[in-house]
């Protein structure tokens, strides 16, 4: 069977957003260390982030199964008569709302330690007051999980690729009964089993994008490698 051929993400099937994302300043783009990557679970959307630490948050994101939307810099929130800039808004699967923000660690003296927290009582208090679920995300928690960070970079193209693939159903169909058959494989095994008629590269594709939907899961802990075990999640399917 010939390889399958690009073709666009359906539109329809993306979650509406309840924001756009503030584009960043010329200054932002030249002084600053930019990511971008191409979100399939914003239709393709262009997610462009400032920071490694943002990028990481913006894959946990896009991975996450639970999520059927997200938008990065959202919106400002009013703190101690400053607008501080929120990070990502995202909606869950079941409507519910929430809100980050990047906070980098103080200096390490005790003025700096002390006015950090101030910073972020009152910043969990005004979101409060507003109704917004705000949750602070700090460097240290972020590169504790650098791995899983990794794990997530390494599936992206995959994803992506799967997304824009003719025929992607069939193949998802395939990998989902040999999964059926198989609650607990390896991407080697998968595309072992499925090399012929299909090419080993759209296999992989599409075990990729039943990880980032959920239907199936690795340990993103581990590094990626093609020994790595794929587990099948009934409750995916409830």
């Amino acid at each position: 069977m010939p390889r399958t051929t690009a073709r666009k993400p359906d539109s329809d099937s993306v979650a509406q957003a309840a924001f756009t994302p503030r584009a960043l300043s010329q200054s932002e783009e030249k002084t600053l260390d930019t990511y971008m990557f191409l979100s399939p679970k914003n239709g393709g959307r262009l997610v462009k982030v400032i920071e490694p630490c943002r990028l990481a948050i913006a894959l946990e994101l896009e991975f996450d199964p639970e999520i059927t939307t997200y938008v990065e810099r959202p919106r400002k929130l009013s703190v101690d008569g400053a607008d501080l800039e929120l990070c990502f808004w995202s909606r869950r699967s079941d409507t519910a709302e929430s809100y980050q923000i990047f906070r980098r660690q103080p200096k390490p003296t005790v003025p700096a330690v002390r006015m950090e927290e101030r910073i972020c009582t009152n910043l969990l208090g005004a979101a409060k007051s507003a109704g917004m679920p705000l949750t602070i995300r700090k460097p240290a928690s972020i590169l504790a999980n650098r791995v899983a960070n990794a794990t997530r970079l390494e599936l992206l193209p995959y994803v992506q690729a799967a997304s824009g693939l003719e025929g992607i159903e069939t193949l998802v169909r395939a990998v989902t009964s040999c999964m059926e058959a198989n609650p607990i494989s390896s991407f080697y095994a998968i595309e072992r089993s499925l090399c012929d008629p299909f090419d080993w590269r759209d296999i992989r594709s599409a075990t990729c994008l039943l990880i980032h939907k959920g239907v199936l899961s690795i340990d993103l802990h581990e590094r990626l490698r093609v020994s790595s075990k794929v587990r099948w999640k009934e409750a995916a399917h409830a």
